[in-house]
C-alpha cells in the first residue's frame, strides 16, 4: 500500500508523469507511529468504519463526527474518481448545514492563489482558470476529476486555498538538497522544517529504497524534498486557520501526505492548536481491512478498481503542452521506462494514440486508460512522423 500512497511524490520528484496522465479533537501524540495490528472486518463497498472503535457508520453518522473537528483531511489517490466523489460529498454536506467551510488544495502552489480566488468569484471560466494557474504544469492530473467539487465551490462561493510549494523548488531539493536553495527560493516555501520524526523518515525511506527513483541524489535529499512539500502545505493551512473564521476546512491531498498523520496533519497541529480527523477512502482491492487507527480516523470503502489507478498505465515521461497548442511535448524520458523502451526521445511531440489525435491532457488520459495491452503512439520528431509501440500489462 505504501507504493499507492506516495505515487504523486514520484511523479513530481522523479519526473514520471502518471498517465490518465491527526486524530479527532483533543488528540495529542508525542511520536508518530505506523500500524502495528490490523483490525479484521467483513467489509463491503460503501462501508464506513470508525477505526478507533471498529463501529460501522452511516454517512450521516460519519458527518456528525466530522462536524466536531475543524480540519478534515480526505486522502486521495489522485486518479481515482471514487476518492473525489467522497471529498465532494463531505464538502456538500457541511455546506448544506450552514457551516462556514473552505477547501485546501495540494494541487496548486501558493503563487496561484490570486487566480484561484478569481475562479471562486466566477471571474474566470474553466479554460481561462486552467491556463492562469498552469494546471497541467503544476498538477497534470485531469481537471475532470476535480471539476464537480471545484464547480460546487464556485457556485456556492466556498473559499479555496492553494497550499503547496512550487514543484521546481521541490525537485531541486530532491536532487541537490535543502542547502542548494537560494534566498529567493527559500521564501517560496515554509520557514520551519521538522526533519526529526523517525517514523515519518522510515516511511519515506522505505518508499525510496523500494523504487530507487531516478533524478534524485539520495535518500536524504528525497526525504528533505518530502518535508519541504509537507511543511509548506502545513504552514499555508495553519496561516489560513488563523486568518479566516472558518468552521471547517476540508483538505484534498494525496494519501501519502495524510496517512499516519505525520505528513501534513501533525505539522499543522504543532503550529495551531485545533481538532482534526483523517478520512481514508480505500478501494476494496486495496486491503482496507489492514488499516488501523494509527493510519487514520475513518475508513470509507469504495468499489474495487483494476488495474489500480496510477499503476500499469505509466509511460515514464514528463510532458508539457506544445507551444502551438496541438499535442504534448516530451520534456524528459525516464531511463528504463516504457517510453524509453518504445523509443521516445525528449523533444518528441505526441500527436496521436492508435490513430486518434491527441491535442491535450484530457485526450491523452482517455486514450491511455483504455484496457489495451499495446498502443501505438504517433510522434513528431524533427519534422517527420514516427510510430512508437508501447506495451502495458494485460
Amino acid at each position: 500500500m505504501m507504493h499507492n500512497r506516495l505515487k504523486r511524490m514520484f511523479s513530481i520528484l522523479a519526473a514520471v508523469i502518471p498517465l490518465f496522465l491527526g486524530g479527532c479533537a483533543g488528540l495529542e501524540k508525542s511520536a508518530s507511529k505506523v500500524p502495528e495490528r490490523p483490525f479484521v472486518f467483513q467489509l463491503a463497498v460503501n462501508d464506513i468504519v470508525d477505526l478507533a472503535t471498529g463501529e460501522k457508520l452511516s454517512f450521516d453518522a460519519l458527518m456528525e463526527k466530522l462536524a466536531k473537528v475543524r480540519v478534515i483531511y480526505v486522502g486521495e489517490v489522485h486518479s481515482r474518481e471514487a476518492d473525489h466523489e467522497v471529498q465532494r460529498r463531505i464538502v456538500e454536506w457541511l455546506w448544506r448545514r450552514g457551516r462556514r467551510i473552505g477547501v485546501g488544495l495540494e494541487m496548486l502552489p501558493r503563487s496561484t492563489q490570486e487566480n484561484l480566488d478569481r475562479w471562486v468569484r466566477g471571474d474566470l471560466d474553466e479554460a481561462a482558470f486552467l491556463k492562469a494557474v498552469d494546471w497541467e504544469g503544476h498538477w497534470g492530473f485531469p481537471f475532470s476529476l476535480y471539476r464537480p467539487l471545484f464547480g460546487f465551490a464556485q457556485e456556492k462561493s466556498i473559499p479555496m486555498r492553494a497550499l503547496n510549494a512550487p514543484p521546481a523548488v521541490v525537485r531541486q531539493v530532491s536532487r541537490q538538497g535543502l542547502a542548494s536553495l537560494s534566498d529567493e527560493q527559500r521564501r517560496e516555501i515554509a520557514r520551519h522544517f521538522d526533519l526529526n520524526d523517525a517514523a515519518h523518515r522510515s516511511y519515506i525511506e522505505q518508499e525510496y529504497h523500494a523504487h530507487a527513483p531516478g533524478n534524485i541524489r539520495d535518500a536524504q535529499t528525497f526525504y528533505e524534498a518530502q518535508v519541504v512539500w509537507e511543511e509548506t502545505m502545513a504552514e499555508s493551512l495553519a496561516l489560513w486557520l488563523v486568518q479566516e473564521p472558518l468552521d471547517h476546512v476540508v483538505v484534498l491531498a494525496g494519501k501519502g501526505h495524510v496517512n499516519h498523520r505525520f505528513g501534513i496533519p501533525e505539522r499543522v497541529r504543532r503550529r495551531v492548536a485545533h481538532g482534526y480527523a483523517v478520512v481514508l477512502p480505500t478501494a476494496l482491492n486495496e486491503e482496507p481491512e489492514r488499516l488501523t487507527v494509527e493510519a487514520g480516523d475513518f475508513l470509507i470503502v469504495t468499489a474495487e478498481e483494476k488495474p489500480f489507478p496510477g499503476h500499469g498505465r505509466r509511460l515514464g515521461v514528463r510532458l508539457k503542452s506544445a507551444a502551438d497548442g496541438a499535442g504534448l511535448r516530451v520534456v524528459e524520458v525516464v531511463p528504463g521506462s516504457r517510453a524509453e523502451q518504445a523509443g521516445f526521445q525528449p523533444g518528441d511531440r505526441i500527436v496521436a494514440v492508435d490513430g486518434e489525435v491527441v491535442r491535450d491532457w484530457e485526450a491523452l488520459h482517455q486514450r491511455v486508460q483504455r484496457p489495451a495491452s499495446t498502443m501505438v503512439f504517433t510522434l513528431e520528431r524533427e519534422g517527420r512522423r514516427i510510430e512508437a509501440v508501447v506495451h502495458f500489462e494485460p
